[in-house]
């Protein structure tokens, strides 16, 4: 019973990809527990010959003038790429999934039996309780209820949410068959009559969540940013030197498969972790073709030392889409500080806008809501760009760039590529 307990919380906090993957391997995992000591030795690492490649000569600080350099290679790249067919098609959706977005959420309440007369009032709580919501989705209603009230369909006074008229309106802009699909739907995974992944992954195919990290233009922009940045880096590195790498909530390897091939196989080394044994077991065998590469569990919201990692031992930290989805952003860069040497850089890819689909996607999953940094994040776990700038110069960096104009199309997408540098 406290293995499930302790399995729970883990899934928890995976992204919707993560946890897709990861329950459709869930018979690999049973056949590698019931392989026993084999299995562990064979997933094991040698933490000894890890220490030896890090404590080689380590990369020279990141001086002034690499710093500019990567930061216009970076640039380049971001404009470069930042007007693609693909994003372009991508941004042109946004106006029709943001005009449905509200309607797919009275449908949903509605069929939960909320605001269907003019007049009524509730507090979150009290929603939440006529509508049988599950205690873990009251994020997700707040969330709701916000989108309503910017669109004049609710209002909110101090803590009471009413609505002027009964909804949904007379008026509502979608078919028929969105209107059963998403009013069952929603409806139902908020009470708990629905698992997420049965809305998301239609059954049961994974193959669009795993390929979504490397083939969306989002991802795809993102991924060319960075290597271009890494690359730069790169180019720098004296013959004699090891670029010292870790890559922070790795997963599927979205944005390793990006990064690996810019490294120099005899001066690299390359750890990639994840949360999850299981990500961790499948980056080993994605990636085999990489003898730098070591995989290993790293849970971030944990103080790394006490995992076994090294005190400021990596030149490079790579976080790709997950700091978000941590409890305190502090508490975590605290972590990412204690992992990076002095004068390193954090390669952060994020997104920095929550975007309305996000209602009916990530958004009501349990690990998008970890966050308890209330004061930071009210509403949602998301910064945009500058927050985050804000945030790195306030907790241990000296320098901070974002790689993405505020009127491209990837910030209109809500992501960006962002580069730090410690304090030394």
């Amino acid at each position: 019973m406290a293995r499930s307990s302790a399995l729970a919380k883990r899934l928890a906090k995976l992204s919707p990809e993560k946890r897709a993957l990861l329950e459709k391997r869930l018979g690999r995992a049973k056949q590698v527990e019931a392989e026993g000591p084999r299995a562990a030795a064979r997933a094991g690492i040698d933490r000894d010959a890890l220490a030896k490649l890090l404590e080689q000569p380590a990369v020279p600080l990141v001086d002034d003038d690499l710093w500019q350099k990567m930061v216009e290679a970076g640039l380049r790249q971001a404009k470069a790429s930042d007007s693609t067919e693909g994003l372009k098609r991508e941004a042109s959706l946004e106006p029709k999934l943001n005009g449905h977005a509200a309607a797919y959420i009275c449908v949903a309440l509605e069929r939960l039996g909320a605001f269907r007369e003019a007049g009524e009032r509730y507090t979150l709580e009290e929603l939440r309780e006529h509508c049988s919501i599950l205690p873990d989705y009251h994020k997700a209603l707040r969330r709701w209820l916000v989108t309503l009230a910017e669109d004049g369909l609710l209002r909110i006074d101090g803590e009471t949410y009413s609505n002027p008229t009964a909804l949904p309106p007379e008026d509502l802009e979608i078919s028929d068959d969105d209107r059963r699909h998403y009013g069952e739907n929603l409806s139902a995974i908020m009470t708990g009559g629905r698992h997420p992944l049965e809305f998301l992954v239609p059954g049961g195919s994974t193959k669009g969540l795993e390929e979504n990290y490397t083939r969306s233009p989002t991802f795809q922009y993102c991924n060319g940013v960075s290597s271009e940045i890494l690359g730069t880096a790169v180019e720098q590195l004296p013959a004699d030197r090891r670029m010292r790498c870790l890559e922070i909530g790795a997963g599927t390897g979205g944005t390793s498969v990006s990064l690996l091939p810019v490294l120099p196989k005899d001066r690299s080394v390359y750890v990639f972790t994840d949360v999850s044994r299981l990500f961790v077991d499948l980056g080993r065998e994605k990636f085999a073709e990489y003898p730098f590469l070591v995989c290993d569990e790293l849970d971030i919201e944990k103080d790394p030392l006490e995992q076994g990692y090294q005190r400021h031992a990596y030149d490079w930290i790579v976080a790709a889409h997950v700091l978000h989805a941590t409890r305190n952003l502090h508490e975590t860069l605290e972590h990412v500080c204690s992992l990076l040497a002095p004068g390193g850089m954090l390669l952060l890819l994020e997104e920095t806008r929550f975007l309305r689909k996000f209602n009916f996607s990530m958004g009501f999953l349990p690990g998008f809501d970890h966050f308890e940094d209330y004061d930071l994040r009210p509403l949602h776990p998301l910064l945009d760009s500058e927050s985050w700038g804000k945030l790195l110069l306030a907790n241990g960096f000296s320098d901070f760039a974002t790689m993405t104009d505020p009127e491209a199309l990837p910030q209109v997408l809500g992501v960006d590529v962002m580069l730090a540098r410690k304090a030394l």
